[in-house]
Protein backbone atom coordinates (compact mmCIF):
# COMPACT_ATOMS: atom_id res chain seq x y z
CA UNK A 1 0.00 0.00 0.00
CA UNK A 2 2.80 2.41 0.91
CA UNK A 3 4.78 1.56 -2.23
CA UNK A 4 1.72 2.04 -4.45
CA UNK A 5 0.86 5.42 -2.91
CA UNK A 6 4.49 6.50 -3.14
CA UNK A 7 4.95 5.49 -6.79
CA UNK A 8 1.63 6.99 -7.82
CA UNK A 9 2.27 10.39 -6.27
CA UNK A 10 6.08 10.60 -6.44
CA UNK A 11 6.30 12.83 -9.52
CA UNK A 12 3.59 15.14 -8.23
CA UNK A 13 5.06 15.37 -4.76
CA UNK A 14 8.51 16.23 -6.10
CA UNK A 15 6.96 19.23 -7.83
CA UNK A 16 4.80 20.28 -4.90
CA UNK A 17 7.54 20.08 -2.28
CA UNK A 18 8.80 23.48 -3.43
CA UNK A 19 5.35 25.02 -2.82
CA UNK A 20 3.68 23.10 0.03
CA UNK A 21 6.43 21.08 1.66
CA UNK A 22 4.68 20.75 5.05
CA UNK A 23 1.47 19.43 3.52
CA UNK A 24 3.35 16.89 1.41
CA UNK A 25 5.25 15.61 4.45
CA UNK A 26 1.98 15.39 6.41
CA UNK A 27 0.35 13.18 3.76
CA UNK A 28 3.31 10.83 3.61
CA UNK A 29 3.66 10.83 7.40
CA UNK A 30 0.05 9.76 7.97
CA UNK A 31 0.32 6.87 5.51
CA UNK A 32 3.64 5.67 6.95
CA UNK A 33 2.28 5.92 10.50
CA UNK A 34 -0.67 3.67 9.65
CA UNK A 35 1.49 1.17 7.76
CA UNK A 36 4.04 0.90 10.57
CA UNK A 37 1.28 0.46 13.16
CA UNK A 38 -0.16 -2.43 11.15
CA UNK A 39 3.30 -3.99 10.78
CA UNK A 40 3.88 -3.92 14.54
CA UNK A 41 0.41 -5.31 15.27
CA UNK A 42 0.46 -8.30 12.93
CA UNK A 43 4.08 -9.26 13.57
CA UNK A 44 3.27 -9.08 17.28
CA UNK A 45 0.29 -11.35 16.65
CA UNK A 46 2.47 -13.96 14.95
CA UNK A 47 4.85 -13.84 17.90
CA UNK A 48 1.94 -14.24 20.32
CA UNK A 49 0.66 -17.32 18.47
CA UNK A 50 4.12 -18.90 18.62
CA UNK A 51 4.30 -18.28 22.38
CA UNK A 52 0.83 -19.74 23.06
CA UNK A 53 1.56 -22.86 21.01
CA UNK A 54 4.72 -23.57 22.99
CA UNK A 55 3.34 -22.49 26.35
CA UNK A 56 -0.48 -22.79 26.38
CA UNK A 57 -0.68 -22.57 30.20
CA UNK A 58 0.75 -19.05 30.34
CA UNK A 59 -1.26 -17.34 33.02
CA UNK A 60 -1.22 -14.01 31.16
CA UNK A 61 -2.42 -15.46 27.86
CA UNK A 62 -5.97 -14.16 28.25
CA UNK A 63 -4.82 -10.65 29.13
CA UNK A 64 -2.26 -10.44 26.35
CA UNK A 65 -4.69 -11.83 23.76
CA UNK A 66 -7.35 -9.33 24.79
CA UNK A 67 -4.85 -6.47 24.54
CA UNK A 68 -3.78 -7.66 21.11
CA UNK A 69 -7.38 -7.80 19.88
CA UNK A 70 -8.03 -4.33 21.28
CA UNK A 71 -4.91 -2.92 19.63
CA UNK A 72 -5.92 -4.47 16.31
CA UNK A 73 -9.34 -2.85 16.53
CA UNK A 74 -7.70 0.48 17.28
CA UNK A 75 -5.33 0.08 14.32
CA UNK A 76 -8.27 -0.69 12.01
CA UNK A 77 -10.21 2.31 13.31
CA UNK A 78 -7.12 4.48 13.02
CA UNK A 79 -6.92 3.54 9.34
CA UNK A 80 -10.32 5.17 8.80
CA UNK A 81 -9.15 8.26 10.65
CA UNK A 82 -5.97 8.39 8.55
CA UNK A 83 -8.05 8.19 5.37
CA UNK A 84 -10.32 11.00 6.56
CA UNK A 85 -7.29 13.12 7.50
CA UNK A 86 -5.62 12.49 4.12
CA UNK A 87 -8.84 13.35 2.31
CA UNK A 88 -9.23 16.62 4.21
CA UNK A 89 -5.57 17.46 3.68
CA UNK A 90 -5.89 16.77 -0.04
CA UNK A 91 -8.87 19.12 -0.35
CA UNK A 92 -6.99 21.87 1.47
CA UNK A 93 -3.95 21.23 -0.71
CA UNK A 94 -5.94 21.62 -3.92
CA UNK A 95 -7.35 24.97 -2.75
CA UNK A 96 -3.95 26.25 -1.74
CA UNK A 97 -2.37 24.94 -4.93
CA UNK A 98 -4.82 26.83 -7.13
CA UNK A 99 -3.99 30.10 -5.37
CA UNK A 100 -0.26 29.35 -5.44
CA UNK A 101 -0.24 28.59 -9.15
CA UNK A 102 -2.10 31.80 -9.90
CA UNK A 103 0.60 33.68 -8.04
CA UNK A 104 3.18 31.77 -10.04
CA UNK A 105 1.49 32.78 -13.31
CA UNK A 106 1.48 36.45 -12.33
CA UNK A 107 5.20 36.26 -11.43
CA UNK A 108 6.21 34.06 -14.36
CA UNK A 109 8.48 36.67 -15.97
CA UNK A 110 9.74 38.31 -12.80
CA UNK A 111 10.67 35.32 -10.61
CA UNK A 112 12.99 32.72 -12.19
CA UNK A 113 11.96 30.16 -9.55
CA UNK A 114 8.30 30.35 -10.49
CA UNK A 115 9.15 30.26 -14.20
CA UNK A 116 11.20 27.08 -13.80
CA UNK A 117 8.52 25.47 -11.62
CA UNK A 118 5.61 26.34 -13.92
CA UNK A 119 7.46 25.16 -17.02
CA UNK A 120 8.54 21.89 -15.36
CA UNK A 121 5.04 21.19 -14.05
CA UNK A 122 3.31 21.94 -17.35
CA UNK A 123 5.75 19.79 -19.35
CA UNK A 124 5.90 16.77 -17.00
CA UNK A 125 2.21 16.73 -16.06
CA UNK A 126 0.91 17.74 -19.53
CA UNK A 127 -1.12 20.62 -18.16
CA UNK A 128 -1.54 24.34 -18.76
CA UNK A 129 -2.57 27.07 -16.35
CA UNK A 130 -3.86 26.66 -12.82
CA UNK A 131 -7.48 25.52 -13.23
CA UNK A 132 -7.72 25.84 -17.03
CA UNK A 133 -5.46 26.88 -19.94
CA UNK A 134 -7.17 30.26 -20.29
CA UNK A 135 -5.75 31.33 -16.92
CA UNK A 136 -2.77 32.63 -18.89
CA UNK A 137 -5.16 34.91 -20.79
CA UNK A 138 -7.00 36.16 -17.70
CA UNK A 139 -4.16 36.71 -15.21
CA UNK A 140 -1.90 39.69 -16.05
CA UNK A 141 1.59 38.25 -16.28
CA UNK A 142 3.11 40.27 -19.14
CA UNK A 143 4.25 43.79 -18.32
CA UNK A 144 4.75 46.62 -20.77
CA UNK A 145 8.48 46.52 -20.00
CA UNK A 146 8.74 43.22 -21.92
CA UNK A 147 6.92 44.49 -25.04
CA UNK A 148 7.34 47.10 -27.72
CA UNK A 149 5.35 50.12 -26.63
CA UNK A 150 5.33 51.48 -30.16
CA UNK A 151 3.30 48.55 -31.49
CA UNK A 152 -0.36 49.31 -32.22
CA UNK A 153 -1.41 45.81 -31.20
CA UNK A 154 0.38 46.11 -27.86
CA UNK A 155 -1.24 49.46 -27.14
CA UNK A 156 -4.68 47.99 -27.86
CA UNK A 157 -4.08 45.14 -25.44
CA UNK A 158 -2.49 47.25 -22.70
CA UNK A 159 -4.52 48.33 -19.69
CA UNK A 160 -4.34 51.40 -17.52
CA UNK A 161 -2.08 49.64 -15.01
CA UNK A 162 0.48 48.74 -17.66
CA UNK A 163 -0.51 45.05 -17.76
CA UNK A 164 -1.27 43.31 -21.02
CA UNK A 165 -3.82 40.49 -21.41
CA UNK A 166 -3.12 38.97 -24.83
CA UNK A 167 -4.04 35.35 -25.68
CA UNK A 168 -0.45 34.30 -25.04
CA UNK A 169 0.64 31.10 -23.29
CA UNK A 170 4.17 29.88 -22.49
CA UNK A 171 5.76 27.37 -24.81
CA UNK A 172 5.56 24.74 -22.03
CA UNK A 173 1.78 24.62 -22.64
CA UNK A 174 2.28 23.12 -26.10
CA UNK A 175 1.34 19.49 -26.54
CA UNK A 176 3.45 17.12 -28.67
CA UNK A 177 0.40 15.03 -29.57
CA UNK A 178 -0.74 17.33 -32.38
CA UNK A 179 1.27 17.24 -35.59
CA UNK A 180 0.84 20.96 -36.26
CA UNK A 181 2.44 24.23 -35.18
CA UNK A 182 1.80 25.28 -31.60
CA UNK A 183 -0.32 28.43 -31.59
CA UNK A 184 0.60 29.83 -28.21
CA UNK A 185 1.88 33.38 -28.94
CA UNK A 186 0.05 35.60 -31.48
CA UNK A 187 2.36 38.51 -30.69
CA UNK A 188 5.48 36.77 -31.97
CA UNK A 189 3.97 34.27 -34.41
CA UNK A 190 2.86 36.99 -36.80
CA UNK A 191 2.64 34.63 -39.80
CA UNK A 192 -0.18 32.71 -38.04
CA UNK A 193 -2.33 35.64 -36.99
CA UNK A 194 -5.03 34.74 -39.49
CA UNK A 195 -5.50 31.51 -37.54
CA UNK A 196 -6.46 33.50 -34.44
CA UNK A 197 -8.72 35.78 -36.44
CA UNK A 198 -10.55 32.76 -37.88
CA UNK A 199 -10.88 31.09 -34.44
CA UNK A 200 -9.49 27.83 -35.77
CA UNK A 201 -9.84 24.70 -33.62
CA UNK A 202 -6.08 24.27 -33.91
CA UNK A 203 -5.66 26.99 -31.28
CA UNK A 204 -6.97 24.83 -28.45
CA UNK A 205 -5.78 21.56 -29.95
CA UNK A 206 -2.12 22.61 -29.95
CA UNK A 207 -2.16 23.31 -26.18
CA UNK A 208 -2.75 21.09 -23.17
CA UNK A 209 -6.45 21.04 -22.33
CA UNK A 210 -6.41 20.41 -18.57
CA UNK A 211 -5.21 22.61 -15.75
CA UNK A 212 -2.32 21.74 -13.48
CA UNK A 213 -4.56 21.48 -10.41
CA UNK A 214 -6.50 18.67 -12.07
CA UNK A 215 -3.25 17.03 -13.19
CA UNK A 216 -2.05 17.02 -9.58
CA UNK A 217 -5.40 15.86 -8.18
CA UNK A 218 -5.65 12.78 -10.44
CA UNK A 219 -2.71 10.70 -9.07
CA UNK A 220 -3.36 11.80 -5.50
CA UNK A 221 -7.01 10.73 -5.82
CA UNK A 222 -5.93 7.30 -7.06
CA UNK A 223 -3.57 6.93 -4.12
CA UNK A 224 -6.35 8.02 -1.74
CA UNK A 225 -8.76 5.50 -3.27
CA UNK A 226 -6.20 2.73 -2.82
CA UNK A 227 -5.75 3.77 0.80
CA UNK A 228 -9.50 3.67 1.40
CA UNK A 229 -9.92 0.19 -0.13
CA UNK A 230 -6.96 -1.14 1.83
CA UNK A 231 -8.27 0.23 5.12
CA UNK A 232 -11.69 -1.30 4.45
CA UNK A 233 -10.05 -4.70 3.91
CA UNK A 234 -8.09 -4.30 7.13
CA UNK A 235 -11.28 -3.40 9.01
CA UNK A 236 -13.11 -6.46 7.66
CA UNK A 237 -10.10 -8.65 8.42
CA UNK A 238 -10.06 -7.42 12.02
CA UNK A 239 -13.76 -8.25 12.41
CA UNK A 240 -13.02 -11.76 11.11
CA UNK A 241 -10.18 -12.13 13.63
CA UNK A 242 -12.41 -11.13 16.54
CA UNK A 243 -15.19 -13.51 15.44
CA UNK A 244 -12.87 -16.48 15.02
CA UNK A 245 -11.15 -15.79 18.33
CA UNK A 246 -14.48 -15.69 20.16
CA UNK A 247 -15.63 -18.93 18.53
CA UNK A 248 -12.35 -20.66 19.35
CA UNK A 249 -12.38 -19.54 22.97
CA UNK A 250 -15.98 -20.55 23.66
CA UNK A 251 -15.74 -23.89 21.83
CA UNK A 252 -12.58 -24.85 23.74
CA UNK A 253 -14.25 -23.88 27.02
CA UNK A 254 -17.32 -25.98 26.25
CA UNK A 255 -15.16 -29.00 25.42
CA UNK A 256 -13.41 -28.69 28.78
CA UNK A 257 -16.68 -28.33 30.68
CA UNK A 258 -18.02 -31.49 29.02
CA UNK A 259 -14.91 -33.37 30.12
CA UNK A 260 -13.74 -34.02 26.55
CA UNK A 261 -10.60 -31.91 26.26
CA UNK A 262 -9.52 -33.39 22.94
CA UNK A 263 -12.98 -33.27 21.42
CA UNK A 264 -14.91 -30.55 19.69
CA UNK A 265 -17.04 -27.89 21.29
CA UNK A 266 -19.74 -25.51 20.26
CA UNK A 267 -18.74 -21.88 19.97
CA UNK A 268 -20.99 -18.88 20.49
CA UNK A 269 -20.50 -15.26 19.50
CA UNK A 270 -22.77 -13.70 22.10
CA UNK A 271 -23.98 -14.75 25.49
CA UNK A 272 -22.75 -17.58 27.68
CA UNK A 273 -22.62 -21.33 27.45
CA UNK A 274 -25.68 -23.38 28.51
CA UNK A 275 -26.23 -23.74 32.25
CA UNK A 276 -26.04 -27.53 32.16
CA UNK A 277 -22.40 -27.26 31.24
CA UNK A 278 -21.53 -25.20 34.32
CA UNK A 279 -19.80 -27.37 36.90
CA UNK A 280 -18.39 -26.77 40.29
CA UNK A 281 -14.82 -25.62 40.68
CA UNK A 282 -13.62 -28.89 42.15
CA UNK A 283 -15.14 -31.04 39.42
CA UNK A 284 -13.63 -28.80 36.74
CA UNK A 285 -10.18 -29.14 38.24
CA UNK A 286 -10.53 -32.92 38.43
CA UNK A 287 -11.62 -33.12 34.78
CA UNK A 288 -8.84 -30.84 33.62
CA UNK A 289 -6.28 -32.90 35.51
CA UNK A 290 -7.70 -36.14 34.14
CA UNK A 291 -7.77 -34.86 30.55
CA UNK A 292 -4.26 -33.49 30.67
CA UNK A 293 -2.86 -36.60 32.37
CA UNK A 294 -4.51 -38.90 29.87
CA UNK A 295 -3.16 -36.95 26.90
CA UNK A 296 0.33 -36.93 28.41
CA UNK A 297 0.19 -40.67 29.19
CA UNK A 298 0.98 -40.36 32.92
CA UNK A 299 -0.87 -40.65 36.15
CA UNK A 300 -1.19 -37.29 37.90
CA UNK A 301 0.14 -36.89 41.37
CA UNK A 302 -2.53 -35.90 43.87
CA UNK A 303 -0.33 -33.36 45.63
CA UNK A 304 0.74 -31.64 42.47
CA UNK A 305 -0.67 -28.23 41.81
CA UNK A 306 -1.94 -26.87 38.51
CA UNK A 307 0.58 -26.40 35.76
CA UNK A 308 1.38 -22.99 34.50
CA UNK A 309 3.86 -21.24 32.27
CA UNK A 310 6.32 -18.70 33.53
CA UNK A 311 5.93 -15.25 32.11
CA UNK A 312 8.51 -13.43 30.09
CA UNK A 313 11.03 -11.16 31.76
CA UNK A 314 11.13 -7.46 31.03
CA UNK A 315 14.31 -7.84 29.00
CA UNK A 316 12.51 -10.20 26.63
CA UNK A 317 14.41 -13.33 27.69
CA UNK A 318 12.21 -16.36 27.72
CA UNK A 319 12.13 -18.35 30.95
CA UNK A 320 11.53 -22.05 31.06
CA UNK A 321 8.01 -23.34 31.56
CA UNK A 322 7.76 -24.73 35.04
CA UNK A 323 5.15 -27.35 35.86
CA UNK A 324 4.34 -29.12 39.06
CA UNK A 325 2.76 -31.95 37.05
CA UNK A 326 3.80 -32.92 33.56
CA UNK A 327 0.54 -32.50 31.82
CA UNK A 328 -0.73 -30.51 28.83
CA UNK A 329 -3.89 -29.07 27.36
CA UNK A 330 -4.13 -30.33 23.79
CA UNK A 331 -7.36 -28.44 23.18
CA UNK A 332 -5.50 -25.13 23.56
CA UNK A 333 -2.58 -26.00 21.29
Amino acid sequence: MVIFCYNTSLRVMLLLKHIHKVTVLLLYGLILFQAYGMKLHYTGGLRLIAVLLKCPHWKRATLVSSVWLLSGSLVAANGMLVYAACRGTLKALMKELSSSLRIGISQYLTEPTWKALMDTMQVELSCCGADKPTDWHEIPWINMDFLNEGSELVMKLAGADGKVLPPVSPYSCCTPRVLAPCYHDPLQQSEWREVWSESSPLLSASLHTRGCVEAVRAPLTRALLALQCFNMLVFLFQILIVVLTQLLRTSAREAVLRGDCSGTGRGVLFGRLPLQLQRTTSSREEELLACSSTSAGIVPEPAAGPSYCAHYSRRGRRRHCRTHARNSYPYLS
